[in-house]
C-alpha cells in the first residue's frame, strides 16, 4: 500500500478490507452487549422504583400530618411557676403576672370583688352586674403581686 498515491488505489484498498472483515459481530460479543443493556434497565428500574417509594413515603407523611387531630394545647405561663399553675386548677392567668421572683409559696386569698374592680385587675369583664360583688379567689406570691384569679360561684 506504499504506491498509492491516487483516489482508485485508496478506494481498492478500501474495498478489500471490507471484505476482509466480517459483516456480523459473533454470537459473543452480541451476548456481551445485549448483558450490557440488560443490566442498564435493571439498574434504571431499580433506582426509579426507589425513587417511587421515596415519593409515596412523603405522600403518607404529609397526609398523616395534614389529617391527624391536633394536640389540645395547655397553656400554662412561661418560667418556673409554670409547674405550679398546672396544678392549680381553673386559675386563669393574669396579665401582669410576669414576676422576677420565683413562686415558692403562694397563698390563695378569697375575696369579693366588683366588677369595675375585676378591669383594675386586667380581667375584661361586661358591666351587666352593676354594683353586685363578685367571688374569686386570688394566687398570690410570696412577693405580694396577684398572679391568677379564679373566679368562685
Amino acid at each position: 500500500m506504499s504506491g498509492m498515491n491516487h483516489w482508485a488505489d485508496l478506494q481498492e484498498a478500501l474495498n478489500c478490507l471490507r471484505e476482509r472483515t466480517p459483516k456480523q459481530a459473533g454470537p459473543v460479543v452480541e451476548e456481551r452487549v445485549l448483558a450490557a443493556f440488560r443490566a442498564r434497565r435493571r439498574r434504571f428500574r431499580q433506582v426509579r422504583a426507589r425513587w417511587a417509594g421515596a415519593a409515596a413515603c412523603v405522600a403518607v407523611a404529609v397526609g398523616w400530618l395534614w389529617i391527624r387531630p391536633g394536640a389540645p394545647s395547655i397553656q400554662k405561663p412561661p418560667g418556673p411557676e409554670a409547674a405550679y399553675y398546672a396544678g392549680t386548677a381553673g386559675f386563669v392567668v393574669l396579665p401582669y403576672a410576669e414576676s422576677g421572683v420565683p413562686m415558692e409559696e403562694a397563698v390563695i386569698v378569697r375575696v369579693n370583688l366588683r366588677p369595675s374592680e375585676l378591669g383594675s385587675l386586667g380581667v375584661p369583664v361586661a358591666l351587666a352586674h352593676g354594683d353586685l360583688s363578685i367571688r374569686a379567689d386570688l394566687l398570690v406570691g410570696q412577693d405580694g403581686i396577684a398572679r391568677a384569679i379564679r373566679f368562685v360561684e
